[in-house]
């Protein structure tokens, strides 16, 4: 079942609700899931054992330790974390990132820090980010960047189903794009978080099928890819033939076609979870404040599964059709 019976399609005040519904995935991701990524982080540091010791894990591991540790314990990858954790970029106050490059060595993919170039294309992109308002997908999800394409070997690495960490290929010409390509991993990277949060508590009793994390990813990931378009449009004199317009249009409209199906589809996937309220807070085709303020999630401190009276007293509460607003 999805979170809500009756839906309110308007999208007209989503642009105006951004900073709120921003603010509350915030506060979800550190109040809900980030204990469990950092659990996840000190068990697999014990796991790794000398190879982790170069990661520092605090009273609260960062996404950078969790990023070093989960490439520690990767079969595929190849890392000198000394060398890794030296090569961080971000602001002197905020949270640092890892970038690297990745080339194939030996079977495995050898990782290096990257060099200036890459570096700064790297920070452009999170300028780029902070200055929609959207760098905190990348400050709690991303702890490291991977760079690289096929011909480095990154393929077969990249599909390991490791949070934290970043693979957006190569920096282009166009920063706006390379930026896209962050933002969308670091959507992989929450959804990852996420479903491995309501797997720690119950919600399920086996990990999804990895075609439908794959789907949740992609639309979260498109979602935030149409906010970052539609902060940017915003800001300059409207042309819908200006490439920020085009590409905001492009994204929108392959949203739009998921609309019919989206309710049911993830309800069968995640049921009336986290997940389920991520998404709806984030899709673009309705109205997102309404999963907000409908939430079956407020007031709970510590995450857990809603009981079966739970769900029916929150669908019974907001089925009527006067129930959209």
């Amino acid at each position: 079942m999805f979170l809500l019976p009756v839906i309110d399609d308007d999208e007209t005040q989503n642009r105006f609700w951004n900073a709120s519904l921003d603010g509350r995935a915030i506060h979800s991701f550190l109040l809900w899931v980030e204990p469990h990524s950092n659990a996840w982080a000190r068990r697999a540091a014990e796991g790794a054992g000398a190879a982790a010791s170069a990661v520092t894990l605090d009273e609260t591991p960062h996404a950078l330790g969790r990023a070093l540790v989960g490439l520690a314990g990767s079969p595929t990858v190849t890392v000198d974390l000394s060398e890794a954790s030296a090569a961080t970029d971000g602001p002197a106050d905020g949270p640092r990132i890892a970038v690297l490059t990745g080339t194939a060595e030996d079977g495995a993919l050898r990782l290096r820090p990257a060099g200036p170039r890459d570096r700064e294309a790297t920070a452009d992109a999170r300028r780029i980010l902070n200055g929609a308002g959207l760098g905190y997908v990348l400050d709690l999800g991303i702890g490291a960047v991977v760079l690289g394409d096929d011909e480095d070997g990154l393929t077969a690495a990249a599909t390991t189903d490791l949070c934290d960490v970043a693979w957006p290929g190569r920096p282009g010409t166009d920063p706006v794009a390379f930026a896209e390509a962050l933002l969308r991993e670091g959507a992989r990277s929450w959804t990852r978080q996420w479903l491995r949060t309501e797997e720690a508590v119950g919600t399920r009793r086996e990990p999804l099928p990895a075609a439908e994390r794959t789907w949740l990813a992609d639309v979260l990931a498109d979602s935030l890819a149409f906010q970052l378009y539609d902060r940017l449009a915003a800001r300059e004199p409207h042309d819908p033939a200006s490439p920020v317009a085009r590409r905001r249009q492009q994204i929108y409209d392959a949203l739009r076609a998921l609309r019919a199906d989206l309710p049911d589809r993830v309800g069968r996937t995640v049921g009336m979870g986290i997940v389920a309220e991520l998404i709806g807070t984030t899709y673009p085709c309705w109205n997102r404040r309404q999963f907000a303020v409908k939430s079956p999630f407020d007031y709970i401190r510590e995450i857990r599964p809603l009981t079966d009276a739970e769900k029916a007293e929150h669908l019974s509460r907001w089925a009527a059709p006067t129930a959209v607003r």
